[in-house]
């Protein structure tokens, strides 16, 4: 899959949840609108979204509550979205979002794959899961990163690092997040780290999928440097960060 196709299938996905035309992705400036539920939508909990805002190519996209928007189109329009995640601005938002009864639910950075992706074959012993046979793991919390077991979003296929006894030592998992867009997480057991694996597998997960035309994005926390190595030794690269707020108590 070429980088045109990669970006293409991740922008209509990101247009989709945010419930905007795919083409403010494409433009140039700040946009503000208000929040509209379109038909394959990522949904990773029942609530409808309070705001959501996507930084990428040196812009924001919020969407808004009706509630909301006023503020928005008053703070976020003229911001700078590169440096919208620092303390400040978002302590400004955490306390608007207060007073409806909101706080700020999740903020993570991802990742896309290289294009063309680099060649990833098996640096350990390898055994492939997929569907029901990822029943297997359900409620073993060794691979709550890999598995979310989340109904909004199915688990679709892992593949794991196996030891001489043929158990799982390491496992990269994708969820369906979107029709064509899959998440993809990892986990390595401790004893195990430092070997590479967590590259090397989510690199193997991220090849296949995308021989089957599917977009693997990668998601990480600002401050999990060692999470953002693996996603950059598997071959991703950052592409856009997301911010989404959540009821007070969720």
């Amino acid at each position: 899959m070429d980088k045109a196709e990669i970006w293409r299938v991740a922008k209509a996905q990101l247009a989709l949840d945010l419930g905007c035309e795919v083409e403010l992705l494409d433009s140039s400036e700040n946009a503000v609108f208000e929040w509209r539920d379109l038909p394959g939508r990522r949904k990773y909990s029942a609530d409808t979204p309070f705001l959501e805002v996507l930084i990428i190519g040196g812009k924001l996209l919020a969407a808004a509550s009706p509630a909301l928007l006023p503020w928005c189109r008053a703070h976020l329009l003229d911001a700078q979205a590169q440096w919208l995640f620092r303390p400040a601005p978002l302590r400004a938002l955490e306390t608007v979002l207060a007073g409806h009864g909101y706080e700020i639910g999740s903020i993570h950075h991802y990742y896309l794959p290289k294009a063309p992706f680099p060649m990833a074959t098996p640096r350990f012993p390898v055994r492939w899961y997929e569907g029901e046979a990822l029943e297997r793991f359900r409620g073993d919390a060794r691979w709550k990163e890999s598995l979310s077991f989340n109904p909004h979003t199915p688990d679709m296929l892992a593949v794991a690092a196996m030891d001489r006894e043929r158990r799982a030592v390491g496992m990269a998992g994708a969820s369906r997040d979107g029709e064509r867009f899959w998440q993809i997480g990892i986990n390595v057991l401790p004893e195990y780290r430092g070997l590479g694996m967590a590259s090397n597998l989510t690199a193997l997960l991220a090849q296949e999928l995308l021989r089957r035309g599917i977009v693997p994005f990668y998601g990480t926390a600002e401050s999990h440097i060692l999470s953002q190595n693996t996603a950059l030794g598997a071959g991703f690269r950052p592409a856009f960060a997301y911010l989404y707020a959540q009821a007070k108590g969720n």
